[in-house]
């Protein structure tokens, strides 16, 4: 079978769209496919597979890891399905809406070309109640909570963006950042795995985060990532409403609008390619 693919990245985060399919909700099919494409030797190669659906009316973007694993949102994920559908003429205004599996995203296509826009999605309220990431403790927070890494005590706080995260501040990334991800990740008391920030605050309008994504690894940028550490950071008194977060690609700009109480995340995509993939027994690009 044929597909026709585009690939994007939005701030080093990659990701590989299928559209014009028949497809409501979570299909195992897709998890498969995404498993195949994503693998860089065998497929094409990408962090996550985004399926979009529906019709003018209302379309929906469903968010596939790079191993498989269904994801209720991604910030840069929604951003990229905007960016193509206004790219191929399917949506056409300036301002529009997506359904994710975390509900509706307010979308802005701001300057560019089809090459390189800048745009803005709104995320949502974030919710710090444990019972909604989840988190297995007693409380009804899990703020700067202690928690065990490598023997040793550290502080972590977890909120969900419509997908769990857990946040992490440090001095600097000078540390295997990498391995305590991973570790965290599948700690048993997130029963549904969660992604992983570690954040350095620089001033009150300026963070650096490092992301370690559930079922990905490793990423250049998170969108939702960077919503998680800012809406973190205002709840400690850390930082501003509004923040530049940088992490290794470039910076996404983040606010906590005080007056929607919603998360807006705003930064570039860029179009890499698009081509027909063959999905079959030795598939290749």
């Amino acid at each position: 079978m044929m597909l026709a693919l585009a690939k994007y990245q939005a701030l080093g985060n990659s990701f590989l769209v299928l559209d014009q399919v028949v497809a409501r909700g979570r299909s195992r099919r897709f998890e498969a496919l995404a498993r195949r494409l994503c693998d860089p030797a065998y497929g094409v190669g990408a962090d996550g597979l985004l399926v979009l659906s529906g019709s003018k009316k209302q379309y929906r973007v469903d968010v596939y890891n790079g191993d498989g694993s269904w994801a209720e949102q991604s910030g840069n994920g929604v951003r990229i399905a905007a960016m193509h559908l206004h790219n191929t003429g399917r949506l056409s205004g300036r301002s529009f809406e997506l359904r994710t599996g975390a509900g509706m995203s307010r979308l802005t296509v701001s300057s560019g070309t089809r090459l390189r826009r800048i745009i803005t999605a709104s995320l949502g309220r974030p919710n710090f109640e444990v019972d909604c990431i989840p988190v297995k403790c007693s409380g009804q927070y899990f703020i700067n909570h202690p928690i065990r890494l490598d023997g040793r005590p550290v502080l972590a706080s977890a909120v969900s963006i419509g997908n769990p995260h857990l946040i992490l501040f440090c001095r600097s990334f000078q540390f295997d950042w990498k391995t305590a991800g991973a570790r965290l990740e599948t700690a048993s008391i997130f029963p549904e795995r969660i992604n992983v920030g570690f954040v350095v605050v620089r001033n009150k309008t300026t963070i650096e985060v490092r992301d370690w994504e559930r079922g990905v690894g490793a990423t250049e940028s998170s969108g939702t990532g960077a919503a998680a550490a800012v809406a973190v950071a205002i709840v400690l008194g850390l930082v501003s409403r509004t923040v530049d977060v940088h992490c290794p690609a470039g910076v996404l700009t983040v606010t906590w609008d005080e007056a929607t109480d919603q998360l807006f995340i705003k930064g570039p995509v860029e179009f890499i390619g698009a081509g027909l993939f063959t999905d079959g027994p030795r598939a290749r690009c």
